[in-house]
Formats: C-alpha cells, structure tokens, sequence
C-alpha cells in the first residue's frame, strides 16, 4: 500500500476526509441560496441583507474561539461547535420565509467562532515546507467530492420545486454536519500542550467571554507590520468580492440567460479544473514566492471580473469560469500560507480570529476567516443589494477596479517571510 504524502496525514488527513463529506452540505445548497431568498419573497436588498446578517453573526464570539484554541485546545471546540452548527439546519428548513431563513443562517453562523481553531490546528499540523501544497489539498481533494453537488441541486431543484427540494437539502444537512461533529471529537488529535480547563458553569462563559475579548486584542502588540499587511490587502479582497458575491448567479441566470441546470455545469466543469490543478498548483507555490503567487492571480481575477460583464452565451461564461477556477488553484493556498507562515503558532489561534485570512472563488463566493475580515465583508455584503439595485454592472466593475490596486500591493508591500513559523 502507497504511503500517504507527508502533509496528508493525522489531522490533515481526518479534516481532509471530513470536508470531502462536508462539500455535499455546502455545495449542493450555497449555489442557489441567493435564488432561494427570491423564491421566498425577497428582493435583490434582502439578498444582501441576509448574507449580511449571516456574516456579522458569524464575527459576534470570533475572539471566543481564538481565546479557547490557544488555552484550552483545538479539538472540543472544534467537534461541539459543528454539533450546533449542524443543529441550525434544521432552523433554516423549517421556514416558509426569507425572515425565517434569516434567522436560521444567524444562528447557523454565530456557531462557527470554531474556525479559528481550524485554521489554527492546520497550521499547526502542516510542515512549514509543505503549506502551500498542504492547504492547496485541503480545498482540491473535497472539491473533487462536491463536484456532482451543484447539478444534482439543480437536478432536484428541477424535479421538486425549489421550495420542496431545498427544504429537503437543509434536513439532509443536518444528519451529515451530526455525523462529521462525531469525526472530528474521535479522530482528531489536540496540537496545543498542556491545554487549560475553563470554566463552562453561566457565571464562568461569561467571564471567558470577557477574558477572550481583552485576551485576543491583547495579542494585536505581538502581531508584526507584514501580518498588518498581509491582512489589510486581504480584507479589501474579500471587501471588494462581497458587493458580487451573492450575484453572480443571479447576474447568469437573470442577465445573461442562463438555465440553473447551465450554471450548475459550469460550476462542475470549473470544479474538475480546480480539483486537477490543486495539488499541482500548492507544490508550484511552495516553490516560488507566495505573495509573488498572490498578486499575478489577484490582477488575473480583475481581468475576468471585468470580463464578466462582457459575456453573453454558455460557451463565454464557461471558459471564464475554467480560467477563474485555475486562477483560484493558487491563489487560496498562497494566502492562507502567508498567513501560517507569518503567525507565531503561541498566539495562533488568537491573531487568526483578530486579523486572520480570508479569500475567494471567482464567479462564487466569499468567506472571511477573522473579525477584521469579517467585519468588511458584512458591510460589503449589506450594501450589495442596493449597489446592484443601483447598477447591476456596478458590483463587478468595484470589484475589477479593487483587485487590480490590490493584486499590486502584493507585488510591491507584501514580504515572503525569511523563516516561516512553525
């Protein structure tokens, strides 16, 4: 039997596995979640809005999760949080309203203050000289198992309605995030030594809710001028994405014509594209210079935002999606390993919850992984609805224009550390 790569085993291993199964919660739903706010009675603002209040949920305990992966470990609060997490698919597929599903996404999001922990875990079980190709297969090889995800929500979506098709993904949802919570407290493995008790009694949440906030800003003198950055450029990134992000379905279907089954197959061919480059394109990044990688793929992207707006037929919108997809191969796995190779692994979990990464896919979506992210990408995402009522070019030609400023800050302000951290 093959032995597994080096950056492929223990937890790399079991949160690869885990997010191949996760891909058929997320995929299958997130393509079509902006239509599904329209089906409810919504309009393009309450797209934003939704989106929004999803997003500032999600930011509300950040410093929490940052502040038990340093003192208390990584993996209770990891495995607990993906049981409630899972728990809110049931909120979101209860509802016969966008209010409702609101609601549900609120709470669904307030959940994930365990992602710092995440990322904190994985920078902690990846060699330094493996990252880029370690962090390039934690996004290729689930990929690879969500591709089917997208057509075969259209599929259902087809066959049922939309109304009785995604209430049936939300349930389903729920019996498969239950199952990976189960996963993750059994297989994983606790990096943090000597891990704290807390104390979890009301009167004892609430002081290390406290603690955790003067705790994590504590942590802002330790973080070094590259980390500022770095992480500067990279929350007006995901800024600048999030005034398109909930669109670019809407804009396919609505604008330019195409069927939900159309867009479905784009998203799948464009999916094999990434799953193929992905493990190449890490070993590449780990060879050259990260925020050299970065920058040409974040010029690349202004090109095909603005390209966006110039296609018209099914043939056009794929092979935009195909050069997006390879663009994406490398520039999430460079990002994310600039900010492993820059964060002292002490106080981790702490800064990648205050100033941590974030990223995106072209022709998709977002997601912001710190409060600083957080915060820009909640604001961008409140405004999208109007700005698109506004202009429905608008939200692509902000997003063009931001990511060629962008892309060249990296090239000029961004510094490949000498030594990365472990």
């Amino acid at each position: 039997m093959p032995r597994l790569p080096e950056f492929l085993r223990g937890n790399v291993l079991v949160m690869t596995v885990c997010e191949c199964i996760w891909r058929s919660t997320v995929d299958i739903i997130w393509p079509f979640l902006s239509l599904y706010v329209l089906e409810l009675g919504g309009s393009y603002q309450t797209v934003g809005v939704i989106m929004s209040v999803a997003s500032f949920g999600s930011m509300l305990l950040y410093p929490l999760g940052g502040y038990i992966a340093d003192y208390q470990g990584r993996i209770k609060l990891i495995g607990y949080m993906t049981f409630f997490y899972a728990f809110a698919f049931l909120i979101t597929g209860l509802g016969e309203s966008w209010q409702w599903l609101a609601l549900g996404l609120f709470i669904q999001n307030v959940t994930t203050f365990y992602w710092p922990a995440i990322q904190a875990l994985m920078a902690d079980s990846i060699p330094p000289h493996r990252r880029g190709v370690g962090f390039a297969a934690l996004e290729a090889i689930p990929a690879g198992f969500g591709l089917i995800a997208p057509v075969a929500g259209a599929f259902l979506i087809g066959l049922l309605g939309m109304r009785t098709a995604m209430k049936g993904l939300f349930f389903s949802s729920f019996i498969i995030a239950s199952g990976i919570a189960v996963l993750r407290l059994r297989f994983l493995r606790e990096t943090v030594a000597n891990p704290k008790r807390l104390d979890l009694s009301p009167r004892g949440v609430a002081r290390l809710i406290g603690e955790s906030y003067r705790g994590s800003f504590k942590v802002l003198s330790g973080i070094t001028r590259e980390l500022w950055v770095l992480s500067i450029l990279v929350t007006a990134l995901v800024f600048s994405a999030s005034f398109a992000s909930s669109f670019w379905v809407i804009r396919a279907t609505r604008v330019i014509g195409l069927s939900l089954q159309e867009w479905a197959l784009i998203i799948l061919v464009s999916g094999v594209v990434g799953v193929v480059l992905g493990i190449p394109a890490g070993r590449i990044i780990d060879r050259l210079s990260k925020r050299r990688v970065a920058g040409v793929c974040i010029i690349l992207g202004a090109a095909f935002s603005f390209l966006f707006l110039r296609v018209s037929s099914f043939a056009e919108v794929l092979a935009l999606a195909v050069a997006a997809a390879a663009v994406d191969s490398f520039l999430n796995p460079s990002l994310r390993s600039l900010f492993a190779d820059l964060t002292p692994r002490g106080i981790r979990g702490r800064a990648m919850a205050l100033v941590g990464g974030g990223g995106l896919n072209l022709m998709r979506n977002v997601y912001a992984n710190s409060i600083l992210v957080k915060l820009f990408a909640t604001t961008g995402m409140f405004l999208s609805g109007y700005v698109y009522g506004l202009d429905a070019s608008l939200p692509w030609l902000i997003l063009s224009g931001a990511m060629l400023v962008i892309g060249l800050g990296f090239l000029v302000a961004v510094s490949d550390p000498a030594r990365p951290e472990e």
